[in-house]
């Protein structure tokens, strides 16, 4: 009980957070020339928080026929990393605002087939060199920061043992500390010292539990420090179901799958010292039910209750808009919830929106022409589309290298239901767990999904659609 008030009174007294007039809007910019890119126009995103991870766009990048690009887009307050899928390469760069970028594209390589039609391809990281910018500009001490951490990670990492880490890393530390004494950047400095962390964990000179104590108890939440958050994810991974093994921690079982309540899942966690209380618990309640969900160990309903519970009662703004993006995340494939939306450019090169097919059943599914299946199932997608067109629409998100060929697919076929590009969204793949070819999704006259995955047309789709429909009284 007196922890509990402790926390309480902890929490009045640095919550709240301070009232503030509108911000103003801060900018950086990117200019470069790539001729490889010609013609082109890049999309750079951001992870809207580092548990979800999921992505949102921040600005396109048109490149010119000469190669040449230029481009001022917002800024937050804080550095942030932002990043584009090109081609093979994963490029990224942290920006400031108030910085102008003169940067330089590494050359472009296409993918692979094979890795075209991979949604969880992750390209080859590559940190974009900046041209203008002096070697106390983040990037450049991350840069140099970066190259000897992988060293000492995959060099001398091999060669440490038993007694001997504990020194080797604090002596690896202070060189690292004399080195970047003078980079007076509070955010590499943060970023460096969670870095030096994760080497600890790797090592296993610091139980988790010892790094939770160390370097997140009643410390800053830094949610846009990615060395910080790589380190937070490894600390508290699957955190629910590690500590309900715990006598402490066995009541989370019943908080969560027959209670459904915040309130009794915070007091439990509330035991665990490590902790603390406020902002971190509350971060850590996240983290678990991300992970939790897509396991079977506790009720999706429960977790959901929970962190609904938690968007309305929290008092973090940040963990407001990270509860909305988890509950996207989790649900976006689940009965009875909204897909993954899209914006794709069909056949006669209009824009083609989900919501377009509202009042019908929609039967979407991907497909390549590499693919053999797809294709020996679409003379049954041509008899459905026939036969059932009035109430159901079939919608192929055709995977090809380039529109041009999906239109000569087309002309040569002449299938008459709606085919649309993924080009225009390639993140559609990942936002629709797309793992092989063809996948199928049926979602209802209202927009809500009804089965991820769905019957493929060749097994009893049609029987499956009859016996929804009539379900609904729209048979008899």
């Amino acid at each position: 009980m007196m922890r509990l008030i402790i926390c309480f009174i902890a929490l009045l007294r640095f919550s709240f957070p301070a009232a503030a007039g509108p911000a103003a809007e801060r900018y950086a910019s990117f200019e470069g020339k790539a001729p490889g890119y010609a013609g082109e126009e890049m999309i750079f995103y951001r992870y809207t928080d580092m548990i979800s991870f999921s992505e949102e766009e921040i600005f396109r990048l048109p490149v010119d026929g000469n190669g040449e690009f230029s481009v001022r887009f917002p800024a937050g307050d804080e550095p942030e990393k932002v990043f584009s899928h090109a081609g093979r390469y994963f490029i990224y760069l942290y920006v400031e605002a108030g910085n102008d970028y003169s940067v330089i594209l590494p050359p472009k390589t296409e993918k692979a087939p094979h890795e075209k039609l991979n949604p969880y391809f992750k390209g080859i990281p590559t940190h974009i060199a900046v041209l203008n910018q002096d070697s106390t500009e983040l990037n450049s001490l991350i840069r140099k920061f970066d190259d000897m951490y992988e060293l000492l990670l995959h060099g001398s990492l091999a060669g440490m043992a038993g007694g001997e880490s504990r020194s080797y890393i604090d002596s690896v530390s202070a060189q690292m500390d004399m080195h970047f004494a003078g980079a007076h950047n509070p955010w590499f400095d943060d970023y460096r010292k969670y870095k030096m962390a994760r080497l600890e964990s790797l090592t296993r000179i610091t139980a988790a539990r010892g790094l939770s104590d160390s370097w997140f108890r009643d410390l800053p939440v830094l949610y846009g420090n990615n060395a910080y958050m790589e380190l937070f994810n490894h600390v508290y991974d699957r955190y629910f179901l590690f500590f309900s093994r715990t006598v402490r921690g066995s009541r989370i079982f019943d908080d969560i799958n027959r209670r459904r309540s915040l309130s009794a899942l915070m007091s439990t966690l509330q035991t665990d010292t490590v902790l603390g209380c406020g902002r971190l618990l509350e971060f850590v309640v996240l983290k678990g039910i991300h992970d939790a969900f897509y396991g079977s160990d506790f009720s999706r309903s429960g977790m959901l209750a929970v962190l609904d519970s938690l968007a309305a009662q929290t008092i973090y703004p940040e963990h407001l808009r990270i509860a909305g993006h988890i509950r996207e995340k989790v649900t976006r494939l689940l009965p009875g919830f909204d897909p993954p939306g899209f914006r794709l450019t069909g056949r006669d090169g209009r824009i083609r929106e989900l919501s377009d097919f509202r009042g019908y059943y929609v039967y979407l599914n991907f497909c390549t022409a590499a693919s053999y299946s797809c294709m020996s199932e679409y003379q049954i997608l041509d008899r459905l589309d026939a036969d059932h067109g009035d109430y159901l629409k079939i919608v192929t998100v055709y995977i090809d290298e380039n529109y041009q060929s999906m239109l000569d697919f087309l002309e040569k076929s002449d299938y008459g239901w709606e085919f649309l590009f993924y080009g225009d969204q390639p993140g559609i793949l990942r936002d629709y767990d797309v793992r092989m070819f063809p996948g199928y999704y049926l979602i209802d006259r209202d927009g809500k999904m009804l089965m991820a995955p769905a019957p493929s047309p060749a097994e009893d789709f049609e029987l499956y659609l009859f016996r929804t429909m009539r379900s609904r009284g729209e048979l008899r």
